[in-house]
């Protein structure tokens, strides 16, 4: 008796939880099931998203949560908690109009004030923020940042309930393309978001979901939000995301209809996928790079050598036996599906060829320190299946050719950003993130003073050429100054441009609506399943 009543409670606990109901572990072809399942992969640790960069933790941000504007899948910008903007005749000063039916997920009104506050916390010193210098295009934002300010001196406020300025401090032809971005979507960043796995609950959401449950295994249940001012246009009025990392286990699990919709599958299944029609591709701006450690005294330093090896790299064979087919060789250093702010594509020169240039390559080195000093010089990477192959593939083809001898060192999140912060390697393969679209995303990361470059790149003209290209009104001129820090970057060649990346989407026939904005994160909003 003891023990029948023992099991009546812990069924009770289970079904009140919604652990059975919504775990994939389940049968999915149960008939309650009637919502649409998507493997984001590896939970993410907060919803600040700040610190770090994945972009499928930030389709939490954009299904989640809403900012001022949005980008569509063909990177127009849209009015979004703003339902129109204004700009004023110099060019550096924009007014947001804030919908009147703007909410937060509990009914209360999201007004101009709230975008203050949220500005505010962004640009704290007192919070880690990779992407606080994008904002610094904000009149007071920069000082404000270093704690030379208060916040009254920066340049964002609300003129009235529902009416924000922004003032800049010279004229931005794309800082709309930098608020679409996930991390400008409006949030309360307070302890909640850190602890979002416990208190989900307690979150003021701003966007097209709120998070409903989340079981024990990290499955989490979207809801419609009611509150949302678009949510007649919202298809699905639950979908669940489930949090398998790993892409052999997630194909598997999607081969076994536990899971509808997922990204990025194993390597070598990917043109299979392809051509069953279970795969699709869309371009991306995050690319795949090498970059050497001028920060360390020795042979990486000789500009020979960095030429012949950026020239000696099969990108070819990277692309399409290393990894398949599922990247695209990068021959310069900004992707062509960049725009140029004038309804038009970035477009430079091409830097490098697909196929290594073998005779080129060997004559730089016989001209090189490292002819004379034959030392083993050290890759370090992200221990990934991918990366690991790309270094070890690139290490091969470079001793067969040029005799230049690599050794190759994986590490584990942690580890390697420790690594490189320090002096002990002579190259890393790291990825780039396009934060924006516009050419300047890209060439900002690389001036002397830019958080991310840990590199020891330095060239004055390079940091001018920038700065310049940031401040020029003239929209032409600011691609020119564009391209010519470019072919600065790439004739001292801190960096070698590898590959850049392909969204791979794999979907099952009876889910329509999935599109993804031009940065790459999938928009869920839409999403329906035929029955």
């Amino acid at each position: 008796m003891k023990r029948f009543i023992c099991c009546i409670l812990i069924l009770s606990i289970m079904f009140s939880s919604g652990c059975v109901e919504k775990s994939v572990q389940g049968n999915k072809n149960e008939e309650l099931k009637d919502y649409m399942v998507y493997n984001l992969g590896k939970a993410p640790e907060d919803l600040i998203m700040l610190e770090s960069y994945d972009l499928r933790q930030q389709d939490l941000l954009v299904n989640l949560f809403e900012g001022l504007v949005s980008e569509d899948d063909k990177g127009k910008i849209n009015p979004a908690i703003a339902e129109s903007w204004v700009l004023s005749n110099d060019d550096t000063c924009y007014t947001f109009k804030i919908r009147e039916n703007a909410k937060w997920s509990d009914g209360s009104d999201i007004n101009a004030e709230d975008f203050v506050t949220f500005f505010s916390e962004l640009l704290s010193k007192d919070i880690d923020n990779r992407y606080a210098e994008q904002l610094y295009y904000i009149f007071g934002a920069e000082d404000y940042r270093k704690g030379k300010c208060d916040f009254n001196d920066v340049a964002v406020r609300a003129i009235d309930k529902k009416n924000l300025e922004i003032r800049l401090n010279y004229p931005c032809n794309y800082f709309l393309n930098i608020l679409s971005q996930p991390i400008y979507s409006l949030r309360k960043l307070n302890d909640s978001l850190k602890t979002w796995k416990k208190d989900y609950k307690d979150i003021l959401y701003s966007g097209s979901f709120i998070i409903d449950d989340l079981s024990y295994n990290n499955d989490i249940t979207l809801k419609k939000n009611i509150n949302y001012w678009n949510e007649d246009s919202i298809k699905s009025n639950e979908i669940l995301l489930t949090c398998i990392d790993g892409s052999e286990a997630t194909l598997a699990a999607f081969e076994n209809n536990k899971i509808d919709l997922f990204t990025n599958p194993p390597i070598s299944e990917f043109k299979d996928l392809v051509n069953s029609g279970k795969a699709q591709t869309a371009s991306s701006s995050d690319s795949s790079l090498l970059i050497f450690n001028l920060k360390k005294e020795g042979i990486v330093r000789d500009i020979n050598l960095r030429k012949a090896i950026s020239i000696g790299i099969d990108r070819s064979n990277i692309a399409n036996e290393i990894l398949n087919g599922t990247v695209k060789e990068a021959l310069s250093y900004i992707p062509s599906n960049i725009s140029d702010g004038m309804s038009g594509k970035f477009i430079n020169k091409v830097f490098f060829k697909k196929d290594l240039e073998k005779e080129t390559a060997q004559s730089l080195i016989s001209n090189s320190e490292y002819e004379k000093n034959k030392q083993t010089l050290k890759l370090i990477y992200l221990d990934t299946l991918e990366n690991k192959k790309t270094c070890e593939g690139i290490a091969k083809k470079l001793n067969e050719n040029l005799k230049i001898k690599i050794e190759c060192q994986g590490y584990e999140q942690e580890e390697f950003s420790e690594e490189i912060k320090k002096k002990d390697y002579d190259m890393a393969k790291i990825d780039c993130e396009g934060n924006y679209d516009y050419p300047l995303s890209f060439l900002e990361q690389w001036i002397s003073s830019s958080d991310i470059n840990f590199y020891g790149y330095k060239n004055i003209q390079f940091d001018e050429k920038v700065i310049k290209a940031k401040m020029e009104k003239d929209k032409i001129k600011k691609i020119e100054l564009s391209k010519e820090a470019e072919n600065i970057l790439m004739e001292d060649v801190p960096v070698v441009p590898l590959y850049f990346y392909n969204n791979i989407i794999c979907k099952k026939d009876s889910i329509e609506g999935i599109y993804t904005t031009n940065k790459g994160n999938i928009k869920l909003d839409k999403v329906s399943e035929r029955k």
